[in-house]
């Protein structure tokens, strides 16, 4: 039997309900917080995976928008970001 969760707390509970094993981003762990569950780097068994993070030209950035991008690619730093806003753009091809 296998049961399939997207939420990384849900899988966690499940793992404390002793259903099994479970497997999630290493971002979704708390060390602080997970001290009933034994932890193991196995990102070498999946392969990597690539995300894009898309947001309207122009649009007006807000404070938590920043925090979220830089939790998944640490190195977008505020300021790396608002260069990468504030660059010029190639027009789209017309057709």
């Amino acid at each position: 039997m296998s049961l399939t969760a997207r939420d990384a707390d849900v899988i966690k509970t499940y793992v404390r309900l002793g259903l099994g094993v479970g497997v999630v981003a290493s971002m979704a762990i708390e060390p602080e917080d997970e001290k009933d569950l034994a932890v193991v780097e196995a990102g070498h068994l999946f392969p990597s995976h690539v995300t894009w993070i898309g947001f309207r030209a122009g649009a007006l950035l807000r404070g938590f928008t920043y925090d979220f991008i830089q939790l998944l690619a640490p190195h977008l730093t505020r300021e790396r970001i608002e260069r990468i806003l504030s660059a010029p753009t190639p027009r789209r091809a017309r057709s």
